[in-house]
This record gives C-alpha cells, structure tokens and sequence, in this order.
C-alpha cells in the first residue's frame, strides 16, 4: 500500500532552565553566584532517503517530539544538551505548512533540512553578574522549541510515465522494459498504486519508469480510481500516452480515446498539459488487420509523436525507449543551461510585534514577545525589571506611549498580565 499524504505534528524540545544559586562553603564568604546554564532543546530534522518509499510510517506515528534540554544547576554546573531527532522521508516529499504554503521539497537524496529549531537554553544567575550587580538574583527560564503541524505529500521522482485507459497495456510495458514485477490480468485496474521500474540501456543510460493505474472518463469527478495518482507524474519529463488497439475499430474512436485522457489531465494540473507527450499505440499483434499504419500516418499529420508497440512480442520497443532516453537527456540539459546563478537576495524586514488597543487594555504580541514572556519568570521583581528594560529596548514602550497607555492600565504581553506603573510594568496582583 503507498500513502503519499499525511499530517504530522513536530515539536523541537524546549531549552532548559537557567539556574539561580549562590555558592555556599565554609570560610568562603561572599561565594558569589554559581547557577548554571540550561542545556539546548532537541532540534527536529527531515532527511530524504531512496530507502524509504511511502509515508505510511506517519499514519501509525504522526507526533514526533524531541527532548527538552536539562536545567541548569548550582556549582556552575550546566545543563545537557538533548540530541536532535532525524525524520526519514522518501525523496520526492514536500513539505506543506498548515497556510498550504510549501516549506521545502525534498527531492534530493541525502539532503537534511532543520524544520523545527530546539529552545535555547536560560541562563543562569552567573551569567548577569557584573562589577555592579555582583550578586544577580535572575535566571532565565528555557526558550521553548517550535510546533509545527505539516503536510507530507509524496510526489515519486521519475523521468517517464505512462498514462492511459484501463488495460491499456501499461504495466505490460513497464514489466518488460524493466525489473519492476507489476501486477498484470486481463481486467481493469490490476493497478491500484503508482509502480516504479528503472529502464537500462546500452553505454550504462537508465531513466525512471512511473505507471500509475489507469484513467477512464469522469476520473476527474471520482470515477474509477479517480486521478488523486496523477500527481506523481507532475516531475516527469515526458508522458507515454498509451492507445490501445485490440478494442478500436474506427481512427475516430482512436482519437476520442486519446482526448478523453487528455481532458482529465487537463482536470488535474495544467502542469500535466505542458509535458511533452508521445502516443504510443500498443497491443499491435492483436490489431494485425486494422489500419495501423494510416492511423499512425494521421495522428502525426496532427503533429504527433506517434510509436506503434507490442510489449508483449517486444516489437517497436527499443525505437520507443531510445527515443524517451534522448528526450530526457535533451530536457535535463535544457533545464541546466536555463538555471541562472542566485541573485542578492532581498529581505523586508519583518515587524517584531503588534499592538492593538481594547478599552483601556493593551494588547502586545509577536513571536519575540512571546518568546521573552516564556523565557522570564514574573514572580521574580529582577526578571520583571529585566522584561520591562527588553521592551524598552524594542521600542514597545515608546509605542505604547506614543498610543496613549496610562498608569494603571493593563497590558497583555501574549497571555501575560500586567500593570503599567511609573515609567515599568508590574506583575497584577
């Protein structure tokens, strides 16, 4: 069974907390802080491997969570680092956020990609001292890691597929111009999953050979298997439209047939319209007293690429593969010459937070000042001084000011609440 969409949850771990501690010993007076660091929350990665060929891993596991970073603690002792966890995906995964916006395409073999960074870890009381504030009685807490919830579609990596009505003869073909072991009867849809097989011709040439089940008309609106498979012949270079002629009798039913596929591509993607297309009309020992030849003439007095095939007696095989060879090849040395090397990239700097007005309450959000309201802790006057200093910095006090925030008003950072007091927040009590 091949799953190529899921939804998973990821969630890097959180960095561990700082500590606050003061180094205690006999004749030692004044010891001076000695509170630890907290240790780095694990990072999430995804990694692309030949190895693995479905998603139906994530349908049974569809959490990944990586450990938190351990707490820092007194003697300067900091704490552990928690080890990264690595997601296999199959080459060919992409990678949708839940705004159905593509976060990376795994299409390379080996490549990794960090898509959850772990929470840095809060410092200690050690790491404020300074020659004024000797004795610092302030520790971060640990910065939590990201949460995503993403989309997994598997879209398979080949350079040919093959398309067409039900017994059209498509795995047949892949059967015999490969080592792929399809499923092969004579009634429809013996194919119920996408196939793949690698073709090898002389001089060590190979491409990839992609046969998914077959199409009939009203696919698009559910029929039959419908056309949920045709997204993995998107990264293909070229499709092989497989005609049968064991069930044609007249060149106008040839045509309809022909159209037919055509118009669910079309359904689909227009991506699929766009990829060259070669005719191949197959099962030719069977339609031995038809008029094979003056419908071959025809279709490509249309402008056709048209072979004329029997995989089963391995007739007009090798003028076909050899032909889907040099296409390919043509293709991927055009696709190379057209990359033009990378720009200057340009950044719009993005807004570090937002604040909007409710009655005589502000409300101040953004993924920094979140981050600080996780990192602090409100019970200590320190941690709230220091809070009150990062906002000064940031320029969020100057625009709540600027908004007109009053003593005594509330002020909503994230889920926190507080006081606006005197030139600094305090904590509600």
């Amino acid at each position: 069974m091949i799953v190529d969409e899921v939804n998973i949850t990821i969630e890097a771990g959180a960095g561990g907390n700082g500590c606050l501690s003061f180094r205690r010993e006999k004749y030692i007076p004044r010891g001076g802080p000695d509170g630890g660091n907290g240790g780095c929350g694990g990072d999430v990665f995804l990694e692309a491997r030949n190895d693995v060929n479905t998603l139906v891993e994530f349908i049974y596991r569809p959490l990944f969570r990586a450990d938190h970073g351990q707490h820092g603690k007194g003697k300067n002792m900091h704490g552990r680092n928690a080890s990264e966890i690595t997601i296999r995906v199959p080459v060919g995964t992409l990678v949708w956020d839940k705004n159905n916006e593509l976060v990376v395409d795994m299409a390379d073999e080996g490549k990794r990609f960090l898509i959850a960074k772990g929470g840095r870890g809060g410092r200690g009381n050690t790491t404020f001292a300074t020659s004024t504030q000797q004795a610092p009685r302030l520790a971060e807490r640990g910065e939590p890691g990201e949460k995503k919830t993403l989309r997994l579609e598997l879209k398979l990596l080949a350079d040919v597929g093959l398309v067409g009505f039900p017994n059209a003869g498509k795995s047949t073909l892949l059967a015999r111009v490969s080592q792929a072991r399809p499923k092969i009867a004579d009634y429809p849809f013996t194919t119920l999953e996408p196939q793949l097989g690698v073709v090898r011709l002389s001089g060590e040439r190979s491409f990839v050979l992609a046969d998914i089940p077959g199409l009939i008309e009203g696919a698009s609106q559910g029929k039959g298997l419908g056309i949920r498979f045709l997204r993995h012949l998107e990264r293909t270079k070229i499709l092989l439209h497989l005609v049968e002629l064991a069930t044609v009798d007249r060149f106008v039913d040839l045509v309809k047939n022909i159209r037919i596929i055509n118009k669910e591509l079309g359904h689909h993607s227009a991506k699929l319209k766009k990829i060259p297309q070669v005719i191949v009309l197959t099962k030719v020992d069977t339609a031995s007293n038809k008029s094979v030849k003056e419908w071959s003439l025809k279709l490509k007095k249309k402008g056709l690429e048209v072979f004329v095939i029997s995989a089963v007696t391995g007739q007009g095989l090798d003028p076909l593969m050899e032909e889907c060879w040099q296409r390919v090849l043509k293709i991927k040395r055009e696709t190379i010459k057209s990359k033009t090397p990378v720009g200057e990239k340009l950044y719009m700097a993005k807004s570090r937070f937002v604040i909007e007005k409710e009655g005589d309450s502000y409300h101040v959000i953004g993924p920094e000042i979140r981050k600080w309201v996780a990192m602090t802790n409100f019970s200590s006057r320190d941690a709230l001084e220091r809070f009150y200093k990062i906002l000064q910095r940031m320029g969020v006090v100057a625009e709540l000011k600027k908004r007109g925030i009053q003593e005594g008003d509330l002020v909503y950072c994230e889920e926190m609440e507080l006081l606006f007091e005197s030139e600094q927040l305090g904590a509600r009590k």
